[in-house]
């Protein structure tokens, strides 16, 4: 083939490729990237895909991976990706690169950018401010219907999601949000304040996303306003963003209750996610320590009732899956805002009643067994073995449900740390209560 020929046919090949990314969403390009070999063969492809699609592609990716992607590309080929993007979502790219590189590129946005998204900035990832928009339509509560439309037309055009309106008096404090819908059902005459719901909920730039989340499916709502402590509105939150968090949130709570980091993610260094696993692991291994001393203190027992041995990992395990599952209803529960340390005592009632019905079924079931399976000391180990389940799954229970609401009154995340110590509870009282029985009625 001439090189002239050649030339043409990878120029169209190019042109091909550019107008075929072109058409895709930012999640399917997102899931290209996930798909290539290596961070070289990402940074070829996101060559081709414009400005204002490669930030909602960015934001799609994991969140290892969308910063070592950033971490190589330049300040002014940040700076183009971030102008085509909402400010909260500008906000969480700049968030995920060095400061001193998004202060460089904030300084090259137009002013306007700018102050959208300078004050987002200075608010944690996980707060309401953190997560709003500074881009909202905001009126007068004094104007009327008319005028409104008047401005919403000449305005509302370049503001995504657009379902309420809100109010605000002359020093800019929220007084009341209105539908769209109803404003355009209502007469031109009417003030916009006689409309206008002030029970509407609202959040301060303070709140924690988990209860920005609660206070969404509370309320049924399709985006919340913001308010600093003073009450004027700052920004609002859409429902596609929490969403995002409701996602993050069951991920990190799922993460947490296996003992991983809710950053551990396959986009992640080996080094770093081995890191991470290893702190828990660790923990694990002091834990399962504890456990090796008690039955160590059974040691001549064990060398001379092998059953012993051979049963005890039953104990053990019943509990263990007994607990965890009151422990994720209970994680679960306070998740969503259902159960507190005040209100836990009908949750706790239930979860006891529960191991106990479980815990005579199962206790007499595997008491049979054992009696079966070593005839030489017939009932008194199947009586030793079911009281031994029986009291385990009554621990297991009242552990499960009392160890997440204790966690949460110390201001410590239920999910991070109760499977461990949940783990160690039922595995040091099972031992304990197994051997202990069998040392007195079996020596």
């Amino acid at each position: 083939m001439p090189e002239d020929n050649k030339h043409v046919g990878i120029e169209t090949s190019a042109m091909g490729l550019q107008k075929r990314v072109a058409a895709m969403h930012a999640s399917e390009l997102a899931e290209e990237l996930l798909a290539c070999r290596n961070d070289d063969e990402r940074l070829r492809l996101m060559q081709v895909i414009p400005d204002d699609l490669l930030g909602d592609t960015l934001l799609e990716l994991p969140e290892g991976m969308k910063e070592d992607l950033l971490a190589k590309l330049n300040p002014s080929d940040i700076e183009d990706v971030v102008e085509h993007l909402d400010s909260d979502d500008a906000t969480d790219i700049l968030q995920s690169v060095k400061p001193e590189v998004a202060d460089e590129v904030i300084k090259g946005l137009d002013p306007e950018d700018r102050r959208g998204i300078e004050p987002l900035m200075a608010y944690e990832e996980t707060s309401a401010g953190g997560l709003m928009q500074a881009e909202l339509f905001k009126v007068r509560d004094d104007w009327n219907v008319e005028k409104v439309l008047s401005v919403l037309r000449r305005w509302g055009q370049s503001i995504e999601n657009l379902t309420y309106i809100y109010a605000v008096n002359q020093h800019d404090k929220l007084t009341g949000v209105v539908p769209l819908h109803a404003l355009l059902f209502t007469e031109p005459d009417e003030e916009i304040w006689r409309i206008a719901d002030a029970d509407f909920p609202s959040v301060t730039v303070d709140e924690d996303q988990e209860e920005v989340a609660r206070i969404f499916h509370k309320y049924d709502v399709l985006a919340l306003p913001v308010v600093d402590k003073k009450g004027v509105l700052v920004g609002r939150i859409t429902a596609d963003d929490i969403i995002d968090v409701v996602h993050e949130e069951a991920t990190e709570d799922m993460f947490h209750l296996a003992g991983l980091s809710h950053q551990d993610d396959l986009a992640e260094p080996v080094r770093i996610t081995a890191w991470r696993r290893g702190v828990w692991l660790m923990f694990n291994l002091v834990t399962a320590v504890i456990a090796s001393i008690v039955i160590a203190q059974f040691q001549g027992t064990l060398e001379q009732i092998v059953a012993l041995a051979v049963l005890m990992p039953i104990v053990a395990s019943m509990g263990g899956i007994a607990g965890t599952q009151t422990l994720t209803v209970m994680v679960r529960g306070i998740a969503l805002g259902r159960v507190t340390f005040n209100n836990a005592k009908r949750a706790l009632f239930k979860e006891v009643s529960v191991s106990m019905v479980t815990g005579l079924c199962f206790a007499f079931l595997v008491g049979l067994l054992a009696s079966l399976w070593f005839p030489e000391y017939g009932a008194t180990l199947g009586f030793i073995i079911a009281a031994a389940i029986m009291i385990n799954l009554l621990v297991a229970g009242l552990a499960g449900a009392l160890i997440p609401l204790t966690l949460q009154r110390l201001h410590i995340d239920p999910a991070l740390a109760s499977g461990t110590i949940l783990t160690t509870v039922t595995d040091v009282v099972g031992f304990l209560a197994f051997l202990g029985l069998g040392t007195i009625y079996l020596l």
